[in-house]
């Protein structure tokens, strides 16, 4: 995945620009605010994940809301040639001012503000996002309708940072996913990504072609089986483990069944009937074990992260206790374990409840 540099001159009001175009050269724009100060590195880094993510991203650091400053700056950017359609800015600590004062500009349909001070959003024009720490301080503004405030508990206010020795990481991503939903629901782009899994199941399973696969990915993908801890980081190893372990070791009557699935915004999660017989090793599921021929079915969910139009990360879980039953690889007896039941049950909800929990589930139904 690759992107260019955009020129962008914007005289003594703004000190260094970070910008990159998304990789087809066209799109919505971004702007990203951040606070005098700010390390350098991350802007960098973070200017290249929205570029990847679809959009022509303009990074700058300013504390500076002058309303004709701020309007140049804007008309700069609405004359960009690889820009297509609107524009969203965010902000991070000091700079959320600046966005607010942004907001009221027509060009600008949504701002978003990590961890920002006390701020009066009446005036926006537009949607805004607040990602806080402490939401009380914005409690006088409820009802405000092109208002929302998520909050994060038990986080500092430079939550999102990674140069912060307060930096959570958990929080940071969950705060990217709510708010690449709010600007695509504004300004798009809006990526099937239905369709981008699919292909990338087709080439994986159906086809078989490693090289296919991997095309439906970002340039250093990772992928974990979190019950074995096998995959890849990065392309190289990734594709290693795929034409090694993986896409060409799944027994031949390997089958996938559809369960329910459910799409946000930069991911994907899909629940599923897992099948196969053992007949050969399969190291991704079963490394080392010697094929038992025995069939396995097992429920299995895959959490899909997208960059863009590109498959970023995989987690696949599963049970893995269910797997090495199934096998003959463990004694159940005083285990509170099952084998192929429980993918019947999830196919079927009729089937009974609780029998692991023996005479303590049947006295009460005497």
């Amino acid at each position: 995945m690759s992107s260019t540099e955009i020129e962008l001159a914007l005289g003594a009001n703004y000190g260094a620009v970070t910008a990159r175009t998304p990789e087809d050269a066209h799109g919505p724009g971004i702007l990203v605010l951040y606070p005098k100060g700010y390390d350098q590195n991350i802007i960098i880094k973070n200017t290249t994940l929205y570029a990847a993510e679809g959009y022509n991203c303009i990074s700058l650091k300013t504390e500076n809301s002058d309303e004709d400053v701020i309007n140049s700056l804007i008309n700069k950017v609405t004359s960009l040639e690889s820009l297509v359609g609107h524009i969203a800015v965010i902000s991070f600590g000091q700079a959320a001012p600046v966005a607010i004062a942004m907001a009221k500009h027509s060009s600008i349909k949504c701002a978003v503000c990590y961890g920002p001070p006390h701020i009066d959003v009446a005036k926006a024009r537009c949607d805004v996002i607040i990602h806080s720490s402490t939401p009380e301080i914005f409690s006088h503004l409820e009802g405000h309708g092109n208002l929302k405030v998520f909050s994060y508990p038990d986080v500092s206010s430079d939550f999102f940072s990674p140069t912060s020795a307060s930096y959570n990481k958990s929080a940071t991503l969950i705060a990217y996913s709510r708010t690449l939903e709010a600007i695509r629901n504004k300004i798009g782009p809006i990526y099937d990504l239905t369709a981008l899994w699919e292909l990338h199941t087709q080439y994986e399973f159906g086809e078989r072609n490693v090289d296919a696969t991997m095309s439906t990915m970002v340039d250093e993908p990772y992928v974990n089986h979190i019950p074995t801890m096998t995959g890849g980081v990065g392309y190289k190893d990734l594709k290693k483990f795929y034409t090694n372990f993986f896409v060409n070791s799944n027994p031949p009557d390997t089958k996938l069944v559809p369960i329910s699935r459910t799409v946000g915004s930069d991911r994907l999660v899909d629940e599923m009937i897992f099948s196969f017989t053992h007949t050969c090793e399969v190291p991704w599921m079963l490394p080392n074990v010697k094929a038992t021929n025995k069939f396995v079915q097992v429920p299995l969910v895959a959490i899909v992260n997208f960059r863009g139009n590109k498959l970023y990360h995989e987690h696949i879980y599963w049970d893995q206790a269910s797997v090495l039953l199934q096998i003959g690889a463990i004694d159940p007896e005083g285990l509170p374990i099952v084998g192929s039941q429980a993918a019947e049950k999830l196919m079927d909800e009729s089937l009974p409840s609780n029998k692991l929990m023996g005479d303590a589930w049947t006295s009460i139904l005497e």
